[in-house]
């Protein structure tokens, strides 16, 4: 635990300058630069002042931050939509209020289906792998045959999709990752 870093963020969601806090806490600015920079280490009353002033509870420092907990998506359960005319079914493997910065689906695609005719540019990362069929993936101006057990990753900036050329339905596992969480 960082209580010089907890103290910071607190105080910088809050919008709080260090005058503004001293000023609600009877602390001097200079104690709380260097109470956030854990040079200095405050006694009990000072931090309960600092906890009333930023709006927690005492024990929030002293308590770990609550990491999201991973959620089991029944196989029933999923969400799925389809792309009717691009003649695709999409399931939704993970649930995007975990705050994850990946996203993983299953794409099922009938004999000519694709995943759109405009191709698809986006900030992140990708991967892909053909669990079934056999699919052309076209990313920038790069085309690439892939079949059942066939695997690419790549950056996402680059336009990209995919289209089913085989004589049966393919079904590729996607995994799309972005810097700033799940689209």
């Amino acid at each position: 635990m960082d209580l010089g870093k907890r103290i910071h963020e607190l105080r910088s969601q809050r919008r709080l300058t260090l005058e503004k806090l001293a000023n609600r806490t009877g602390l001097t600015a200079s104690f709380i630069s260097q109470l956030e920079r854990n040079i200095v280490f405050p006694s009990i009353p000072s931090l309960r002042s600092m906890a009333s002033a930023l709006g927690v509870k005492t024990d929030f420092f002293f308590k770990e931050p609550e990491v999201p907990k991973g959620k089991v998506i029944k196989k029933e359960k999923r969400e799925r939509f389809i792309l009717k005319d691009e003649g695709a079914h999409v399931e939704v493997l993970s649930e995007s209020s975990l705050g994850v910065k990946m996203q993983p689906l299953i794409f099922t695609l009938k004999v000519g289906g694709h995943t759109g005719n405009q191709l698809n540019p986006h900030e992140g990362e990708e991967f892909g792998m053909v669990l079934k069929g056999r699919i052309e993936l076209s990313v920038g101006k790069d085309k690439y045959i892939m079949e059942e057990g066939d695997s690419i990753s790549f950056n996402s900036i680059q336009p990209h999709k995919f289209v089913n050329m085989g004589k049966e339905e393919a079904v590729v596992f996607w995994a799309v990752f972005s810097p700033r969480g799940v689209m």
